[in-house]
């Protein structure tokens, strides 16, 4: 390998490098703000709602309902800020993957994200859906998080990152439609459990 060679390959590792550490930096801050301050502020909403009758009862994020202490806060602050780096390296991984018009590149991985992770997160025998009322807001506000979380992870970091070539570009366009089908067949696969779990709590 000549030093050109080298060159570029140090400077293509350290743009690769800046890319994800920008994409973790955007879901750091994005799970800050809507996992934690906004589940915090979901949680309190369905708890007003339902209180005094749910009150003191575990959920099934492992809180207990109608009881806001600073350790529990800080420990949803720390939980959403983690997975909200998870979340970015995700994002940063498969943004390269977003194809056609600039409104579909935009909300293709908003839509995915809350696709797959509403249907883990919703589920027709947990308490946060069989107790407390209403259901449908219970959910609503449930699938508001990947939602709003995902769209500020693609906004931040399409805005941070600048250019959409990515390593995707490189492969064989049949890896990378192949990718994209795996993608596919997935939010179809979430889409249709969560319809079916959301059917059976309502």
């Amino acid at each position: 390998m000549t030093s050109q060679q080298q060159s570029f390959s140090l400077a293509g590792g350290l743009e690769w490098a800046r890319r994800l550490g920008i994409a973790a930096l955007a879901g750091g801050i994005t799970g800050l703000l809507v996992g934690g301050v906004g589940g915090r502020l979901f949680m309190m909403a369905l708890a007003r709602l339902n209180h005094p009758r749910a009150t003191g009862v575990l959920s099934d994020d492992g809180f207990i309902i109608g009881q806001f202490t600073l350790a529990g806060t800080l420990n949803l602050l720390l939980v959403g800020t983690v997975l909200g780096v998870i979340g970015g390296l995700v994002w940063g991984a498969i943004r390269g993957l977003r194809f056609g018009p600039l409104w579909w590149r935009r909300v293709s991985v908003p839509l995915g994200a809350t696709l797959v992770i509403g249907a883990m997160m919703v589920h027709s025998d947990g308490v946060d859906f069989t107790l407390l009322d209403p259901p449908l807001l219970a959910v609503g506000l449930t699938l508001m998080i990947p939602l709003l979380a995902s769209t500020l992870i693609t906004w931040l970091g399409d805005r941070w990152i600048g250019s959409d070539q990515t390593v995707w570009q490189r492969v064989p366009a049949a890896v990378a439609w192949t990718a994209r089908g795996a993608l596919a067949l997935f939010a179809g696969w979430a889409l249709v459990d969560l319809v079916t779990t959301i059917s059976r709590i309502l």
